[in-house]
């Protein structure tokens, strides 16, 4: 029984450990993301916005196998990036003012 809560809580803690690795690469990702945005300039921003929109409804509609909720998960994700960059400019831009 001993192994048994042993086995268990080791498996429990690999799994905590890749969840946290993948959290890690996502929030990196978010970064680089917004950082790649930033750079483009304001307007490559909405180009870029509109391109990332674009690559999504083109994927989403020519797979079968691609659930709409799916689609709107990633949509969601996307736009929550993408209103990250638009606030990392807005604060900058304040703070240069100041």
């Amino acid at each position: 029984m001993k192994q048994l809560v042993i086995d268990i809580l080791l498996k429990m803690a690999n799994i905590e450990v890749g969840a946290k690795e993948l959290t890690a690469q996502v929030e990196a990702q978010s970064l680089l993301l917004a950082a790649l945005v930033l750079t483009a300039g304001k307007e490559g921003s909405s180009s870029i916005s509109e391109n990332i929109h674009n690559a999504i409804a083109t994927a989403s509609s020519a797979g079968e196998q691609v659930m709409q909720s799916d689609v709107d998960l990633l949509l969601t994700h996307v736009n929550r990036l993408l209103a990250v960059t638009s606030w990392v400019d807005e604060v900058a831009k304040s703070s240069e003012k100041e």
